[in-house]
């Protein structure tokens, strides 16, 4: 009877050390991929509010804006004009502001708060018809090659007859009648520039076609994965535990083992998870969205896994602490056990 509850006893260890390593994995996963102060601190950390103005060039530069609705002077703006434009634009502080509500925006839709993740350019927008959008309009004037005698004459008689301007670096004696220009200009612009862009939108899909549903169940999922390699360790204790010794013995070696391969997982595994995230992305991203999103999606991914993956080290290396001491401690016992002398009634009745 003995053998039997040892070997299921062994058998519910080993099931205990599959289950808590993937509870470890998915229990992180889900306390912190859904959590967009997470994202928050990886993007402060990785410098990826610097990329915005790409991102917003590549979808202004796009088919979701109609050039023809944009001044003469700014229409066939490159790029790179646009990122420059925009870096001029927008400070750190605007640029921080809208990636936090882009993110709020896309939790929301996840959590189907809301039926589509935006990022608002109503900040941009406003930028534009401010100040600042005179500077940024002076810095790109700035970048161009100086403008010849032809294109002075040309330009003030446009000026003079509010017609639009082409690009080149104007002398300065022209901009007490550029900014007005440029002024009216911006806001012609701002008022083309679209108010949001769109990641993702469940309008139209029927709740049997949402993915978000699918995402919420697999989220309850990994909520209790945990009960599974408790509900082992139980039985375990149940069918071998029956001293000290022996709880010690049939607890330490099974945490010792998970958290050792928990740990080599989460050092190990990292780069193959960043590898499959970033070909997902890379099949599922819509066409819609600009390039430079989806190489920056792809960027989030990497540095996402490696948030994700390090508190499973951390977790994994005090499992295989505690169970290590748990080992030591066991044989510390055995020993005192097997050197303590034998009673000397005990002697007379073994002779």
């Amino acid at each position: 009877m003995n053998a039997i509850r040892k070997i299921l006893a062994t058998f519910c260890a080993i099931l205990f050390v599959m289950t808590a390593i993937f509870a470890l994995i998915f229990f992180n996963f889900d306390r912190r991929a859904f959590s967009a102060e997470t994202y928050q601190r990886v993007f402060a950390n990785e410098g990826f509010y610097n990329r915005i103005p790409t991102v917003l060039a590549e979808a202004i530069n796009g088919a979701s804006l109609d050039q023809s609705d944009l001044p003469i002077a700014m229409q066939g703006m490159s790029t790179q004009a646009w990122e420059t434009f925009f870096r001029a634009l927008l400070p750190q502080e605007t640029l921080k502001g809208m990636g936090d509500e882009a993110l709020n925006s896309v939790f929301a839709y996840l959590n189907m708060e809301t039926n589509s993740a935006q990022m608002s350019l109503q900040p941009l927008k406003a930028s534009m018809q401010s100040d600042a959008g005179v500077q940024a309009v002076y810095s790109l004037l700035n970048a161009q090659p100086d403008c010849t005698l032809v294109q002075v004459a040309q330009m003030t008689i446009n000026l003079l007859t509010a017609q639009d301007i082409k690009f080149c670096k104007p002398p300065e004696t022209l901009h007490f009648l550029l900014t007005p220009v440029i002024q009216a200009q911006m806001q012609v612009t701002a008022f083309a520039i679209p108010d949001h862009i769109t990641f993702a939108s469940a309008e139209g899909v029927a709740p049997e076609n949402d993915p978000r549903v699918k995402l919420q169940n697999a989220r309850l999922l990994m909520r209790l994965t945990p009960l599974l390699p408790l509900g082992f360790l139980l039985l375990l204790t149940l069918l071998a535990v029956n001293s000290l010794k022996s709880w010690l013995d049939w607890w330490g070696i099974p945490f010792l083992i998970t958290g050792l391969i928990a740990a080599i997982i989460s050092l190990s595994g990292a780069p193959v998870i960043s590898a499959l995230l970033r070909q997902m992305i890379a099949r599922r991203a819509p066409a819609y969205l600009p390039p430079a999103f989806a190489d920056y999606a792809r960027e989030l991914a990497a540095a996402m896994v490696n948030t994700l993956t390090r508190p499973i080290l951390w977790q994994g290396l005090i499992l295989a602490v505690l169970g290590l001491t748990m080992f030591l401690v066991s044989r510390f016992i055995g020993r005192r056990q097997s050197a303590k002398p034998i009673n000397p009634s005990e002697a007379k009745t073994i002779v």
